[in-house]
């Protein structure tokens, strides 16, 4: 195995290791604090999601990941590795927010959305962190943002903007006397859109492309 090979293979693991390390956290926590329990006590979920050493673990290994990866790749290739880590971090980014809403969903009892969306906001590393990534993963690919700008990237944008959005669209909500369930379940489809938005991107701008055969004139003899 090549130098190549192994930086490629560290740099799978160092972007597993914030969603492993949050998990096997959080599981820590949640034996500790109460382990007689069906659902994360809130405790436990807080601790996990405002851990600053945590976050800071989470940016270093993707950080450590982009230059590992970077460093021993081909000089030619090193643009498309770096768009290629680009892409992992959005992933990385919609798969963090979906651990942390499913712990808070956890909390609440596995059916109640209102409070589970209350209790996900609550846990502000984990928001911070997933909208760390989607920055991130913007400015390492400069050129695809601006030439996709009129197609696929709308899309992208837009999902960004929406799960932006979600905890505005809860916190106006609150605001205007709309009960909590009610606010907390359109905050969610707005973070959903996005998150659907970010996720499909240019497919859902895609010109579906016909294949015309050629026709063929036959020689008269």
């Amino acid at each position: 195995m090549n130098s190549r090979d192994i930086a490629e293979d560290a740099a799978f693991f160092l972007y597993l290791a914030p969603v492993v390390a949050s998990i096997v956290y959080g599981a820590v926590e949640w034996y500790e604090i109460d382990r007689t329990s069906h659902s994360m006590p809130l405790l436990a979920y807080l601790i996990v999601s405002k851990s600053p050493y945590l976050f800071l673990f989470s940016i270093a290994a993707v950080c450590l990941a982009l230059v590992i990866e970077t460093r021993f790749a081909d000089y030619d290739e090193r643009p498309k590795v770096i768009l290629g880590n680009a892409t992992r971090m959005q992933i990385l980014a919609v798969v963090v927010l979906i651990v942390s809403f499913a712990g808070a969903l956890s909390n609440a009892g596995y059916t109640d959305i209102g409070t589970a969306f209350g209790v996900f906001l609550n846990g502000r590393f984990a928001l911070i962190y997933g909208f760390f990534l989607l920055g991130t993963s913007i400015l390492l690919s400069p050129r695809q943002l601006i030439g996709k700008a009129g197609t696929g990237m709308v899309a992208e944008i837009l999902g960004l903007l929406l799960i932006g959005l979600s905890p505005a669209v809860l916190y106006v909500a609150n605001k205007i006397h709309i009960t909590l369930s009610i606010s907390a379940g359109i905050a969610t489809i707005v973070l959903l859109i996005g998150v659907y938005l970010l996720v499909a991107g240019s497919k859902l701008f895609q010109k579906k492309t016909t294949s015309v055969e050629p026709i063929q004139v036959k020689s008269s003899a």
